[in-house]
């Protein structure tokens, strides 16, 4: 009886082989993943800021995503850099203008509207060089239209973009 007890524990020992195919198996998916891709997307980078989704700004908690962005009509961004505070989102961009012209009636910033170039439509409050500067575009904007709705973004908060 305990020869057949230590015959079944000893088989269930894990072998050199077992260890092997499980090393091979893990390498083969890491080399399949475009090292590129940022973590988001199912890349193996190191967690870091810029991958992260959420980064706290003037107080709120708000979520980053990265993507293409251009600005519609030959318009410029507010300000140089990749980060873009998008305050509102559409699909249409007649509702996108009639907010715009809003905003612009009512602030001293000076927002645009970007497209994803997949039919939304951003409004862009600022931009800045890093993520924390656009501390500065939220607390004015917050200041100027208090009581704003963020159309468009789930949840109803600001949303950091990121552009590429």
């Amino acid at each position: 009886m305990i020869t057949v007890l230590l015959g079944m524990l000893y088989s269930c020992k894990p072998t050199e082989k077992g260890y092997r195919q499980a090393y091979e198996a893990a390498k083969s998916k890491r080399e399949q993943a475009d090292p590129e891709e940022d973590i988001l997307t199912g890349g193996h980078k190191l967690l870091n800021e810029e991958s992260t989704n959420w980064k706290v700004l003037a107080g709120d908690s708000l979520q980053v995503q990265h993507m293409f962005l251009k600005p519609i009509d030959g318009e410029k961004w507010p300000q140089s850099g990749p980060y873009r505070l998008a305050v509102a989102m559409f699909k249409m961009t007649t509702n996108a203008n009639s907010m715009l012209e809003d905003l612009k009636r009512k602030g001293k910033l000076n927002p645009v509207i970007a497209t994803d170039g997949k039919d939304k439509y951003y409004i862009i409050a600022g931009s800045a060089t890093y993520a924390d500067s656009l501390g500065n575009v939220l607390t004015t904007f917050k200041k100027e239209h208090p009581g704003f709705q963020c159309i468009g973004l789930t949840p109803a908060k600001p949303l950091i973009l990121v552009g590429r």
